[in-house]
């Protein structure tokens, strides 16, 4: 094997395995998921690929695709705000939170009952169990919910609110678990370090929400004008200076005379207005591109260093521009193909490389993991509680509605990235030990494969009506849907769906 002085893998060694890792995350994701067994989501073989290539088993790839996986879900989550509806989601806002919160709370209490009274764990190491069943994975919900078309209708734009606020939650839940681990300690629980992540939360939540909603719309229109004229104005500096060259050759040049002639006569004039209105449209698209790349850049490490989830100002960041479409399609137009790959690294690593694939080899162990594992009848239960009723002529409890219940059910009993994220912390501080985590980590992976199969079995079986509310406000470019669509299978399907609609 080919090594360096100091006996790591060679450039050559890493670029190889590095793309087989990718070739291989395409092949079992979208080709054997995606092509052939179809009700398996693609997710599923890319996570089955990166447990195999992994630190767990073969570990041939390098542990830092795991950022690229971060950086793909930041690239999602912005996205979904972009493609919120503003009506729509004064409807559903509230009630995702409310949703979100009963949503966390259920899970985390089964699993302390669970870990407290029958498998007897301590008090704290019960509440760490539990807490690790609280998240809600944004990304395993929207892959699934985008693939079958439902991402986008007043539905999955409820699903999109709660995996949010579902997150910035779990940040809240970590910081009280670290109140935990001090008091476990012997040191003074600070009690800002309890109070501080509630409080960001929610002022992020509330006035970050309303001023993306209610305020950014005319800044960015704003600021478009001033570039508009800026760019007029550049024009015609370089017009100007173009036509002072001109007057140096005068007598070759033909008179005013003849080019009023020749505009009014040419047809291709025509084309020339054309062209002002798609160079117009180009300007807009990219100014609106620009201002949401700054404010994510911006709004990332605020909602971070303020212990409030990153992913809430992804969020923000989008849904600032929601309003307008020239934003959600040049986003689309120029990241859509990197989501995609980012979005298969996500799950191939990000989310592979955590589950600790050589601790399951203990029949306690799985048998534990299947108990925990009940705890996520929480997330499924909200469904049903709380779920609206959403069909224009439905009532609570029909047909339609049920499927909606099970829909939101399914969509948060998917668990992953902060899941692991709490199960790891309570190892890492000696709330669990290592078989409470293998087991607390078996009851996530289930989630994580089987919430995405019964989800996508619901709505295979139980298609959307016709006669349902959904989000048809996106506009198509060239015939085609501005949203990421994750395999090319289900673009297919999309795009034709979209092309059926048009005039």
């Amino acid at each position: 094997m080919e090594t360096d002085e100091d006996g790591s893998l060679s450039s050559f060694q890493n670029v190889y395995r590095s793309l087989l890792f990718l070739v291989l995350l395409y092949l079992a994701g979208d080709v054997l998921c995606g092509k052939f067994l179809r009700i398996v989501p693609s997710l599923v073989g890319q996570i089955f690929c990166g447990v195999v290539f992994g630190p767990s088993v073969l570990n041939l790839v390098s542990t830092e695709f795991s950022t690229l996986g971060e950086m793909g879900l930041v690239l999602l989550i912005c996205q979904a705000g972009l493609e919120m509806d503003f009506e729509t989601l004064k409807k559903v806002g509230p009630r995702g939170g409310v949703m979100a919160i009963v949503g966390s709370i259920l899970p985390m209490s089964l699993g302390f009952i669970l870990s407290y009274k029958v498998l007897n764990l301590e008090l704290k190491s019960a509440i760490a169990a539990g807490c690790s069943f609280g998240p809600t994975s944004a990304g395993i919900a929207m892959n699934v919910l985008e693939q079958c078309g439902v991402l986008k209708s007043q539905l999955g734009q409820l699903i999109v609110a709660i995996a949010i606020v579902d997150d910035i939650f779990a940040l809240v839940v970590l910081s009280q678990l670290r109140a935990l681990t001090s008091s476990k300690n012997g040191e003074s629980v600070n009690v800002t370090d309890i109070v501080i992540p509630i409080v960001s939360a929610i002022l992020w939540l509330v006035v970050g929400g309303v001023v993306a909603l209610y305020v950014m719309p005319t800044v960015f229109e704003k600021l478009y004008q001033l570039e508009r004229r800026y760019f007029e104005e550049v024009k015609d500096n370089v017009k100007h200076d173009g036509e002072e060259e001109g007057d140096n050759d005068q007598d070759d040049s033909p008179s005013l005379k003849e080019n009023v002639e020749t505009s009014v006569i040419d047809p291709q004039s025509t084309d020339s207005l054309n062209n002002a209105t798609t160079s117009d449209d180009s300007l807009q698209c990219s100014s609106a591109l620009c201002h949401v790349v700054i404010l994510l850049f911006a709004l990332l490490p605020a909602t971070h260093y303020s212990q409030a989830s990153s992913l809430c100002g992804a969020f923000l960041a989008g849904l600032s521009a929601c309003q307008d479409p020239h934003a959600s399609r040049a986003y689309n137009q120029q990241l859509a193909i990197i989501i995609q790959w980012l979005m298969r690294i996500f799950f191939g690593a990000t989310i592979a490389f955590q589950i600790p694939i050589q601790l399951f080899n203990n029949s306690t162990v799985i048998g534990n993991g299947f108990l925990l594992s009940l705890s996520l009848l929480g997330k499924v239960m909200t469904g049903p509680l709380l779920t609206p009723v959403i069909a224009t002529d439905g009532r609570r409890w029909d047909g339609q509605h049920l499927r909606d219940c099970a829909i939101v059910g399914l969509s948060m009993a998917g668990e992953a990235e902060f899941a692991f994220l709490l199960a790891g912390f309570g190892l890492s501080e000696g709330l669990l030990s290592q078989e409470i985590y293998a087991s607390v980590v078996f009851a996530i992976l289930l989630s994580t494969v089987m919430s995405p199969v019964l989800l996508r079995t619901t709505l295979a079986v139980f298609p959307e009506k016709k006669n349902c509310n959904s989000n048809s406000r996106h506009s198509n470019v060239d015939g085609r849907s501005t949203s990421v669509i994750i395999t090319e299978h289900n673009a297919e399907l999309n795009l034709s769906q979209y092309d059926e609609d048009l005039p």
